[in-house]
């Protein structure tokens, strides 16, 4: 089920507060929503949907609300990242498209921007990004047959899992060079330069790079 854009900012506003320490009372909620789409009648309305409970003056999680909250969390602190991180805007200006990516990613684009970023653990603002399901998978992967690019020898070659990287210009370079998870590379030569195969075409990497570009041994 995917909630409306009041819910979704609410179940946001919940989540925020628990991450803070701070009860979430009805005031603490509505007082972080600036847009006045958070209400008390929105938030009695969200028990009967099953998202909310109250005990006392505090408006808590039920299990769904909870994995609703974490998905909205995840969907928006990744777009804050792909924002920064790929698209080069400055901290400052990204909160409110954050806020509209949050709300129609689906979780198989969320997933593609998640492994393409290199399963990001925080966003700018150092807090923590929910792990999704790319991200349980790749831990297990890493534990088999996953290994950095640069560890294969001339001859083998691997699909590209996630590029692993803070440099957004350097993202950007191996993006537009064809480089991205689930393409296939095979190395060529390690020595004196590092030079891989993709597709036909011919590339040479410096070492720096390869170490960051993870791939399953194929």
């Amino acid at each position: 089920m995917r909630c409306h854009e009041p819910v979704d900012e609410a179940l946001e506003a919940i989540w925020m507060l628990e991450e803070q320490g701070e009860e979430p009372t009805a005031d603490r909620i509505v007082s972080l929503n600036s847009n006045g789409q958070i209400d008390i009648s929105l938030l009695e309305r969200m028990i009967g949907m099953g998202l909310l409970r109250k005990e006392g003056n505090y408006y808590l999680y039920t299990e769904s609300g909870r994995t609703h909250g974490e998905n909205i969390i995840r969907r928006h602190r990744l777009a804050e990242r792909l924002l920064v991180d790929v698209l080069n805007m400055q901290e400052v200006s990204i909160e409110s498209e954050a806020c509209r990516f949050e709300h129609f990613l689906s979780p198989e684009v969320t997933d593609h921007i998640c492994t393409l970023l290199g399963h990001p653990r925080q966003c700018p603002h150092g807090k923590p990004i929910p792990l999704g399901p790319c991200c349980i998978r790749a831990q297990k992967q890493v534990e088999t047959a996953v290994v950095s690019l640069g560890e294969l020898k001339a001859g083998e070659q691997g699909r590209i899992l996630y590029i692993s990287t803070r440099n957004h210009q350097r993202l950007d370079r191996l993006t537009s060079l064809g480089l991205f998870p689930g393409r296939i590379v095979k190395v060529h030569q390690r020595e004196p330069l590092f030079v891989i195969f993709l597709d036909e075409t011919q590339l040479a990497l410096e070492r720096s790079i390869v170490e960051e570009i993870y791939v399953l041994h194929t």
